[in-house]
């Protein structure tokens, strides 16, 4: 009944020097953000202390194909059927530590490694579904923002980082929290409480059902990394991230709105109590094992001149973890009805990011950092919906500034925008109960993170 699908682009970089060299930093992170892209960097770096703020404002709409009453059908809602996205923008922070020591320099890091949310406003009860003369019954009100997601995290990672010779080795890890709120819309067919429904009006065909799910986990993650100079003009670097399974625990809240017809109600008496408008509620806990998806990464740095350096990297995320999860209900009842278990299907696939950037310093007090990168997307047309904000494959752009003020203070600001072109999902196949929505799907975003770092 769920189908719940989490999004795409769910998993979040961090820090504002990342994102100026195109969103990959394996090998150049001189703050506390190399506990995340490689704890080996942690040796390299002084004694500091960082704040980031990332604002994120995705542009996203959909325009529907389902030729389903209440979405696009006979009746439209929506100008040429589209609906956009009404999260409007996302403010996430980040701070960290750097502590550095004789034997090995530590560093602790608070940051959000996933995050993601849409808003969408794409269902109405169809015309006539609520047929009364009654001008005294007061007509229900479907909830205006009918397909929602938004899923949270908090991570606290420590880690460290030691110097041998030409090499630099690092391990950092620590509690990882996630919450999520998934809304969206089930259709039950009557019919399959009652044959003798096959015969309704279309407007009565479909009821809708207000499914929202809320749930909270805790897991452990970390990252390993190393790093290599070699010589003075070459430095490379492996990383890699691993989460255990979390147990998700929540609760799920459903209300299913049934149609208002008089004459039913009159003279059919068996079918009175399903045409009468009532809101039929149910409620339950559930639990169910999730992962998030592990990945490994790889960076090369170039230093042809002093004040100059070119750098590359690339990312490959296990997404196949988000096969399927089975989600185990308690005491959750509809019509009567109890719902034991539920499966989430996702068919994700691995997928790779590659990218490449620059950083220019201009003087020994303001430098220029830009960066391209090109991201693939897990999520197979089988399971596409409109709770993800991230559409398809994304191409990035990004460019920055770090200004240094004395010894202590450095100012760091990035822009970052991405794009995917539109994607088309096929309506062939589809049907009320499958696991993806037909249409198509336009994604862009705007992307700012501000940073500032003191040293000492």
């Amino acid at each position: 009944m769920l189908a719940v699908v989490i999004a795409s682009g769910f998993k979040l970089n961090f820090g504002t020097q990342g994102y100026a060299l195109g969103g990959l930093n394996h090998v150049l992170a001189d703050d506390y953000s190399a506990v995340y892209w490689n704890p080996a960097l942690l040796a390299d770096v002084r004694n500091s202390a960082g704040l980031d703020m990332l604002t994120i404002a995705p542009l996203v709409h959909y325009r529907m194909n389902t030729g389903i009453e209440g979405y696009d059908g006979e009746f439209p809602r929506l100008k040429e059927n589209t609906a956009y996205n009404y999260s409007s923008f996302f403010l996430i922070p980040s701070f960290g530590l750097v502590r550095y020591g004789e034997s090995f320099t530590w560093g602790l890091a608070v940051f959000a490694p996933f995050g993601m949310g849409t808003r969408w406003d794409l269902y109405d009860v169809p015309q006539n579904y609520y047929n009364t003369a009654d001008t005294t019954w007061e007509r229900p009100q479907y909830p205006k923002y009918d397909w929602q997601s938004d899923v949270r995290s908090l991570a606290v990672w420590f880690g460290f980082g030691r110097e041998w010779g030409p090499f630099r080795v690092g391990l950092a890890g620590g509690p990882v929290g996630l919450t999520v709120m998934i809304r969206k819309v089930n259709l039950l067919d009557p019919a399959s409480i009652d044959p003798a429904s096959i015969g309704l009006p279309i407007e009565y065909r479909l009821w809708p059902i207000d499914t929202k799910l809320k749930g909270y986990g805790l897991t452990l993650g970390g990252s390993a990394g190393v790093m290599w100079k070699v010589g003075e003009m070459l430095t490379l670097g492996l990383t890699g991230r691993y989460y255990l399974p979390m147990t998700l625990h929540g609760n799920v809240k459903l209300q299913l709105f049934t149609p208002r017809n008089d004459y039913i109600v009159e003279n059919v008496p068996d079918l009175s109590m399903l045409f009468s408008g009532y809101i039929f509620q149910g409620s339950g806990e559930g639990v169910g094992r999730f992962s998030l998806p592990p990945d490994i990464g790889f960076g090369v740095a170039f230093h042809p001149v002093r004040r100059f350096t070119l750098t590359a990297g690339l990312t490959y995320t296990f997404w196949r973890v988000l096969d399927k999860v089975v989600l185990e209900f308690e005491d959750l009842t509809l019509l009567y009805s109890q719902i034991k278990a539920d499966t989430l299907n996702f068919y994700w696939k691995d997928v790779l990011e590659v990218g490449v950037g620059g950083r220019l310093n201009l003087t020994d007090w303001l430098g220029f950092n830009f960066g391209f990168s090109y991201d693939q997307s897990p999520v197979p047309d089988s399971t596409f919906t409109p709770l993800m904000p991230d559409v398809g494959n994304r191409m990035s752009f990004s460019s920055g500034i770090s200004w240094t003020i004395g010894d202590y203070w450095t100012y760091n600001l990035a822009y970052y925008y991405t794009m995917a072109p539109d994607r088309e999902i096929s309506s062939e196949g589809f049907s009320p109960d499958a696991h993806f929505m037909p249409g198509r799907y336009s994604f862009k975003a705007h992307i700012v993170s501000t940073g500032i770092t003191y040293r000492w």
